[in-house]
């Protein structure tokens, strides 16, 4: 049957439809990148990372490979509470093929479409996959949200210099709630049957989240691992400013690295440079870190998330003949 010009044209403009999230990120990106670089002195910047100590900036490494490999743990917990059950290894293995995935494709949540599209035949859908895969990844915001609020609850003598950070964290705390007050609510079920297939997948959301927040044991040990998750990832943070010879600020250990943190998940940069970029230098340097030292600490941590990612490229070779993917 043939085509008809109109639909031709139209199957056309489909093909070249520009993804505006993608020219979002990259406008994003390209933005605060150019604001700072305009400010950087370009000598001082390499004479940082000329001088860098190679020993902290292996245990930054280390530190986030750690983050990697016992976050995989996390989630073994969250499908257990499910009632599905998928090997460690193979946990281990997505999680660092996702991790790599976050680092070389558009938005902060790319690795987590792979993790859960390779979890399908141990849930049983794709919705139950990806479940589970937003439940994990809420359950790290919360450490990340919980850590920040109680050291600024704590308080400190460099929170009063950080401009709107009380604010932030504040309605942070709030959105936290408030979302796991939706998950739990059973005053959603009116929307979901209306919303039709996306109303069912909506549902199954809830439903694997809510089987995770009733159950207390297994809640506790996703906080647990959770917390350990984002001691280490301070602890990278606090090695790269050794590795550049700064001593970090507590109150950038416990406070700024965790909110920057957060907001690195909002899917509106490439892969969080820039925005990383932009937030470092504006909260470091109100604590006194000059502007050349916050970009280059900012750059080095995107560097050492990106290089200790890439080991997911090769554990992603081949994944799709493994017999757990196709099941």
């Amino acid at each position: 049957m043939p085509v008809e010009p109109s639909s031709a044209l139209g199957a056309e403009k489909r093909r070249k439809k520009i993804p505006w999230s993608l020219l979002l990120q990259i406008v994003v990106t390209l933005s605060i990148f150019a604001w700072l670089f305009h400010k950087t002195d370009w000598a001082s910047l390499a004479q940082r990372f000329l001088q860098m100590q190679i020993p902290w900036f292996l245990l930054a490494i280390f530190a986030y490979a750690m983050n990697l490999s016992v976050s995989s743990l996390r989630w073994g917990v969250i499908l257990r509470a499910a009632q599905k059950h998928a090997p460690a290894a193979w946990l281990l293995r997505l999680n660092w093929v996702g991790a790599y995935f976050n680092q070389v494709l558009p938005g902060s949540v790319s690795g987590d479409v792979v993790r859960a599209w390779y979890t399908r035949p141990q849930t049983g859908s794709a919705t139950l996959a990806l479940a589970a895969v937003f439940a994990d990844r809420f359950i790290g915001m919360g450490a990340l949200v919980g850590i920040a609020l109680v050291a600024y609850l704590i308080g400190g003598r460099g929170l009063s210099l950080l401009p709107g950070m009380g604010e932030t964290i504040a309605v942070m705390s709030v959105g936290y709630a408030v979302i796991i007050l939706l998950i739990l609510s059973p005053g959603l079920e009116f929307l979901e049957h209306r919303l039709g297939k996306v109303g069912h997948k909506l549902h199954d959301i809830r439903a694997g989240m809510g089987m995770l927040l009733r159950n207390p044991p297994a809640l506790l040990v996703t906080i647990l691992v959770s917390i350990f998750v984002q001691l280490c990832s301070i602890l990278m943070f606090w090695a790269l400013a050794h590795a550049l010879g700064e001593t970090p600020h507590a109150v950038a250990l416990w406070v700024v690295w965790p909110v920057v943190s957060l907001f690195l998940a909002l899917p509106i940069s490439l892969a969080g440079w820039g925005l990383r970029e932009g937030l470092l230098v504006l909260y470091m340097g109100a604590l006194q870190m000059s502007h050349d030292q916050a970009l280059a600490l900012s750059l080095l941590l995107g560097a050492t998330v990106l290089l200790t990612s890439l080991p997911g490229a090769l554990l992603w070779l081949g994944i799709h003949r493994h017999p757990l993917a196709q099941r």
